[in-house]
This record gives C-alpha cells, sequence and structure tokens, in this order.
C-alpha cells in the first residue's frame, strides 16, 4: 500500500497495454451510454455516481500530493483545464445550467480526451496516481455525454461562441497568474515536457495561437451532433428535461 500510494516512479509509457486497455473502457463505456440511453435516462443515481466520481477522484489527488509532500501552488492549483472542468462539471450536474454544459461539452469533453490519449503522467501502471488521472478525465468525458446524449441538451451557435470568448477570458486569467508565481498551467509560458498535441503546434509563443485554431476546430466539429439535436427540438421533440 506504501508503494501504492508513493510518489511513484516514471514507469509510465504511452500507449503500452494498461494504457490502451484504460482506452478501450472508457470508449465502451461511453458507447455503452449512448446504447442503452433510454434505461439510463430512467436512473437518476446516475448524476450522484458522477458527481461522486469527480469529487473522489479530485479530492484523493490533492490528498496524495499531501501525503507524498508534493504538493505546491506552482503545481496543484485546479487551474488546469481539465482541472477546471472538473469543478465545472459538478457544478453541471448539482444545476443543470446549459451554459456550464456548452464549456464543459465543448472544451472539457474535448480538453479530457487530449489528456487520455497524451497524459500529462509519470507514474507507471496501476499506481494510485494512474488510476486517478484516468477516472477523473473519464468522468469529465461521462458527465459531457450524459448531458449531450442522455439529457439531450443542445449549444446555439451564440453559446458555441460564448463558450470560446469565455475560454480565452479563462486562460489570459490563468496567464496573469503563471507569471505571478512562476506556474506553467495551460502549458502557456512553455510546453509540458511529456509528448503532445502542442509539439505539433510549432515554438512558444506560436503554438499558443496554433491551439486557438485547434480549440475552435475541435468545438465546432463536436458542435456539430448538438446542433443537430437542435433541429430536432425546432420539429416538437425538445430535449429531455427529467
Amino acid at each position: 500500500m506504501e508503494n501504492w500510494l508513493s510518489a511513484g516512479t516514471s514507469g509510465f509509457r504511452m500507449f503500452q497495454w494498461e494504457h490502451v486497455l484504460v482506452l478501450v473502457f472508457i470508449f465502451f463505456v461511453s458507447i455503452g451510454m449512448h446504447a442503452y440511453r433510454i434505461s439510463i435516462r430512467k436512473m437518476h443515481i446516475w448524476k450522484k455516481i458522477l458527481i461522486t466520481g469527480l469529487i473522489v477522484s479530485e479530492s484523493t489527488y490533492h490528498m496524495w500530493a499531501v501525503y507524498n509532500d508534493l504538493w505546491d501552488i506552482q503545481i496543484f492549483l485546479p487551474l488546469q483545464l481539465c482541472s477546471f472542468n472538473i469543478l465545472l462539471c459538478v457544478l453541471l450536474l448539482i444545476t443543470d445550467d446549459r451554459r456550464l454544459f456548452a464549456f464543459v461539452y465543448l472544451f472539457g469533453l474535448t480538453g479530457a480526451i487530449q489528456g487520455l490519449l497524451t497524459p500529462e503522467l509519470f507514474q507507471e501502471p496501476w499506481h494510485f496516481r494512474f488510476i486517478q488521472y484516468f477516472v477523473a478525465h473519464a468522468f469529465i468525458v461521462w458527465t459531457a455525454l450524459y448531458y449531450a446524449i442522455i439529457r439531450s441538451y443542445t449549444i446555439s451557435w451564440k453559446l458555441l461562441f460564448q463558450s470560446f470568448l469565455w475560454l480565452n477570458m479563462y486562460a489570459l486569467l490563468v496567464y496573469i497568474i503563471d507569471v505571478a508565481i512562476g506556474a506553467n498551467y495551460m502549458f502557456l509560458l512553455r510546453k509540458p515536457s511529456n509528448a503532445s498535441l502542442l509539439d505539433f503546434l510549432g515554438p512558444y509563443p506560436w503554438y499558443i495561437l496554433s491551439l486557438e485554431f485547434v480549440a475552435l476546430a475541435l468545438s465546432l466539429l463536436i458542435f456539430i451532433p448538438v446542433k443537430e439535436k437542435l433541429d430536432h427540438m425546432k420539429k416538437g421533440h425538445p430535449p429531455f428535461e427529467g
């Protein structure tokens, strides 16, 4: 148990069989949400499961950092986009707010998928941090899909561009904090040390501009299915509100 909760070693290898196995599991759960969406819609316990998973994964992450004397203001503030989206997911599940859904779906979902594919992770399988990392990102994905698939939430063009504006305002705030405390949240001052999408987007600071276009392109891509449901709603089939 002590080794499982330790700081860990640099034993993670991207797309090793354990990584692929976790990705496959998350993928099939997501597919199952669509396949059994009618049954899940009647099971209100799903919201409790999602809230519990999000809170437990984030809180135990900070407990683990404190336990190993790793917690530092430059690393562990919940300012990374996925950490921020965990908080937004909890608020979304409590309030059912459509503006929160738009942000979580457009940028939480895409950010979490990118984090799942190219993790900023160093601990070996099945270390505590390895499990916690993938659980946290999976629950962001499942929360976004819960509202898109199960609750049939939709996003308007106006809300799409408002969300993109909010993302940039948040990034500006995080940049100011980064400069003030010498951190690198959202990788606004330098690229992560591990392989990531940013490696293909040019040197600093140009990769930030490139990332703007990537974020907009990805959000437009995943916007398509929820926009189609908006058209469906206009024909007299409103989204589920239960």
